[in-house]
């Protein structure tokens, strides 16, 4: 049944929330909204754009009937049988076999724009405004590190991954602060402006190239050996961002020890004797009760961490397939030697690793430590949490950090509500099972020094750092789709939006899609 206007309004007993009224949060919006505008100037075309990305670009159900993975870019060639040298990357002189789907684009890779990139990293993670935080307090409300949203979920809002971004000018991290100002951070048009204000400040630089992230050479006629992947030739071009999600799998890892320490009631076990893995002082009736294998509460925080960085790279490919670029989803590369563990075979993104006596290491992984000042992860023993007392504490104490409401400083303090009324807010900071129990610390700091003890490492089974899966961006070559799988007419690989990206996002440039080249 359809509904005129007039019948609309009659048939609906509530207002609607529409952007124009989303409740005002703070005193300092508008001046905040000013504020944007004089230091973050958004030029009328770069508005444009920003409009059309947000209003124009097709809902998320049109998106979804098109999304595909669009391997073939810019600049690209897979299967030509002719030797190349990856000066950009490991300088190896490398040659794919010759194949049915030989091609070789003949258009020069052109870069992302600053915008499209800003609008791709806010998408992935971007900030969002506030998290509703509806968890019971009877319920692991403790658990919660921060309050401040962001545009994909995590186990307890810890916030545990951060975006590499992986481009022509080299490598840099997208970590946006947790300042929110609002419960809400895009209500209209002059919110826009904030997608660059967010990329200028939160995108880190670390290299002034891209990493060597190997694709390795073989005499002829031999297998190559190749940790990359079989299917990753095309890693990391010039032209494309690789946008690679690395989380903290430590920090999953310990919350959830003190989680489910103090609200689930089991304990970690020691897979090898079935007996608590240190913490027998507090197995009793409505303490500790039940007991859970080591490795299997590894596997959990990987788990995690997993949904996490899959929500990441889903919005990367929405936001791809909205503003007509080409989203190529990978995981089938060796992460740890992506982060530096090899580096007799590729330098990588250069991360720290720390050694482990071989009968220490249960499952003989490499267990990554991150880069220091950039991203670290929660572990013991590392240079920055040297034992287990160091590392729960820390992350007990994150849940009265500034990104949270019960911390004496930070926009909280400063005039930032909700996103509850103050009067529930201030009965949420008086109850005491806000706050993480004595006794789970205690409990969670004998459980990790029993497994450092055992093991080397505390997470054991996993390494504390984690960057499997990621999605690499780049403008689509409309003639290998042409070519191959242009049965009747136009491919259906090519929408409307990859079409006519170049006149609406590089203006005055050469448009690939009008020009057929399908030798």
């Amino acid at each position: 049944m359809k509904f005129g206007k007039k019948e609309k309004e009659a048939e609906s007993t509530s207002p609607v929330q529409t952007r124009e009224n989303f409740p005002q949060v703070t005193s300092k919006g508008q001046d905040y909204k000013e504020e944007v505008r004089e230091h973050y100037p958004v030029s009328e075309q770069e508005q444009q754009l920003l409009k059309h990305a947000f209003e124009d670009s097709g809902t998320l159900f049109q998106l979804l009937s098109t999304l595909r993975t669009r391997r073939v870019g810019l600049g690209y060639q897979i299967e030509t049988g002719e030797q190349e040298s990856f000066e950009w990357s490991s300088g190896h002189a490398i040659a794919q076999k010759e194949g049915p789907l030989s091609f070789a684009s003949h258009s020069e890779p052109v870069s992302l724009t600053e915008l499209e990139e800003a609008l791709l990293c806010w998408a992935a993670l971007g900030p969002n405004g506030v998290i509703l935080a509806d968890i019971a307090v009877n319920g692991g409300l403790s658990g919660l590190l921060s309050w401040a949203g962001r545009t994909v979920p995590s186990s307890s809002n810890d916030l545990s991954v951060d975006l590499f971004v992986i481009n022509d000018s080299g490598v840099s991290i997208y970590k946006p602060s947790t300042e929110r100002l609002s419960l809400v951070e895009i209500r209209d048009a002059q919110d826009y402006g904030k997608i660059i204000k967010w990329y200028r400040e939160s995108l880190i630089k670390i290299s002034d190239k891209r990493p060597d992230v190997s694709w390795p050479s073989s005499p002829e006629g031999t297998k190559i050996v190749n940790a990359t992947g079989p299917g990753q030739y095309n890693l990391n071009r010039p032209g494309s961002t690789w946008l690679l999600p690395v989380g903290d799998v430590g920090l999953e890892w310990f919350n959830q020890l003190l989680t489910s320490y103090e609200w689930s009631g089991f304990y970690l076990m020691d897979p090898d004797t079935n007996e608590p893995a240190g913490c027998q002082d507090w197995i009793r009736p409505g303490f500790l009760e039940v007991g859970f294998p080591i490795p299997a509460f590894d596997e959990l925080a990987l788990m995690l961490h997993a949904g996490q960085a899959g929500a990441i790279v889903q919005n990367i490919r929405l936001a791809s397939e909205a503003l007509g670029l080409g989203a190529w989803m990978t995981g089938s590369y060796a992460d740890d030697l992506v982060l530096g563990a090899y580096p007799e075979v590729a330098k990588g993104l250069g991360f720290n690793f720390i050694s482990r006596e071989g009968t220490l290491n249960p499952s003989t992984t490499t267990t990554c430590i991150g880069l220091e000042g950039v991203k670290e992860a929660v572990a013991v023993p590392t240079p920055r949490f040297k034992d287990a007392e160091a590392a729960v504490r820390y992350v007990a104490d994150l849940r009265n950090n500034s990104a949270t409401p019960f911390s004496a400083t930070g926009p909280w303090k400063n005039g930032l509500q909700g996103p509850y009324e103050a009067e529930t807010m201030e009965s949420i900071k008086q109850n005491p099972r806000s706050y993480v129990a004595d006794w789970a610390v205690e409990a969670a700091i004998a459980t990790v020094d029993y497994i450092v003890k055992k093991y080397g490492c505390a997470p054991a089974y996993i390494s504390p750092m984690r960057a499997k899966l990621s999605v690499q961006v780049h403008h689509v070559d409309p003639n290998f789709y042409r070519r191959y799988q242009g049965i009747s007419g136009e491919p259906y690989a090519l929408t409307g939006s990859i079409l006519n990206h170049f006149p609406l996002w590089h203006p005055g440039h050469n448009d690939p899609a009008q020009n057929s080249n399908n030798q």
